[in-house]
């Protein structure tokens, strides 16, 4: 669960503008998840056995691409 913790420290420090990231760790789940920059990244403990541990990252993107902003087109004048 460490190397996930710092996975997500190092996603959120790395962003090559300034960008805001948000990490939690739940410790009941197992999971950790990271979000920003319109991105929503989840990691997830699938599976363990007696020699091995499963995790499954899931990257989803919200809300919608905005070609002319929130505001949508507003022509001059109108």
């Amino acid at each position: 669960m460490r190397f996930f913790v710092c996975l997500g420290f190092l996603l959120a420090a790395s962003a090559a503008s300034a960008q805001t990231y948000n990490t939690t760790v739940n410790r009941t789940t197992n999971t950790v998840t990271t979000t920003g920059n319109g991105y929503t990244a989840t990691t997830a403990r699938t599976s363990t056995s007696s020699n091995s541990t499963t995790y499954t990252t899931t990257v989803t993107k919200t809300g919608g691409y905005q070609p002319m902003g929130s505001g949508g087109y507003n022509p001059m004048g109108h």
